[in-house]
């Protein structure tokens, strides 16, 4: 466990040490802010927007209640967030294959410790670039607020219902976070420097995006046979089940089995990573069937 620790902490300080890290810190606040007041602008001075809406047409989503809106909202942030952070997992792996104090590091680290302290590095180093942002952000609202007072409605923001959907947008994403992250570890460990098999992170993309669209469609179909079966497949569940979870449409026992199913899945996808780390590592430079990575989980 003291060695885990160890790992995670000095990849989090490398990772955050890294000028990209603070560019990307302070510059995305101001330019996603800078964009809503200029979108904000546009939209106050324009008649085009309100004249192409008739305000008695239904929308799309005009029957979605709150709860379904911020559950598929938690889907969409999971799938943003694996996107960006996994990329960087993934990245991670695959350069340090041609690293020589790696290979003496997984001679004595077993090869899951070394991709979960990947997943939890690049993760905390998400959280900690998400924390920065919000205030960053919070900052700049509240010194526009000196100039523009507007009021906020803390009781309707903090209640109940908030708490719960915020416990379960925790517990989907914790455990869709540690499921992708380990495939991205283990599709960058088949991964050579030279782009060899990259079409396994190519699936892998698309898998994530067909996740988050079926996530969509299960917002205004939580009846659906489609809805009720990927609410329980650990490739879905993150975006689809966190829905009904969070709006109720799941019961508390459907939740938790989901749950279970996600993160047994989970730290089986990062046994299989790190079976797959240490053998990739032995035969870099070479291009991995689907034998091989048989081969390589049947490995001790």
């Amino acid at each position: 466990m003291n060695r885990l620790k160890t790992i995670i902490y000095h990849e989090y300080m490398m990772d955050i040490r890294g000028k990209g890290f603070w560019i990307a810190t302070f510059l995305m606040p101001v330019l996603v802010l800078g964009f809503g007041m200029f979108i904000g602008f546009l939209a106050q001075d324009s008649d085009a927007l309100t004249n192409t809406v008739s305000p008695t047409a239904p929308g799309p989503h005009d029957d979605l209640s709150g709860m379904q809106i911020v559950g598929m909202l938690c889907g969409m942030f999971l799938t943003l967030f694996v996107m960006v952070y996994g990329a960087q997992i993934f990245n991670k792996v695959k350069n340090e294959k041609t690293n020589r104090i790696v290979e003496i590091i997984v001679a004595s680290v077993p090869g899951r410790d070394m991709m979960l302290a990947k997943v939890i590095s690049v993760g905390l180093v998400g959280l900690t670039q998400l924390l920065l942002w919000g205030l960053l952000i919070g900052l700049m609202i509240m010194v526009l607020y000196l100039f523009a007072p507007i009021s906020i409605p803390i009781g309707e923001i903090f209640n109940l219902d908030a708490l719960k959907a915020l416990m379960w947008a925790i517990i989907y994403f914790i455990g869709g976070y540690v499921f992708y992250g380990s495939m991205f570890a283990a599709v960058g460990a088949l991964t050579d420097k030279n782009n060899e098999n990259q079409e396994y992170m190519t699936i892998l993309t698309f898998i994530l995006l067909g996740s988050f669209y079926i996530g969509m469609f299960a917002v205004d179909n939580q009846d659906s046979m489609l809805t009720t079966w990927c609410n329980y497949i650990p490739l879905t569940s993150p975006t689809v089940a966190v829905v009904g979870a969070i709006s109720g449409s799941l019961s508390l026992l459907q939740s938790l089995i989901s749950v279970a199913v996600l993160y047994v899945s989970a730290l089986t996808t990062l046994s299989f990573a790190g079976k797959i780390y240490p053998s990739a590592l032995l035969l870099k430079g070479k291009k991995f069937s689907p034998k091989d990575i048989v081969t390589f989980l049947r490995s001790k």
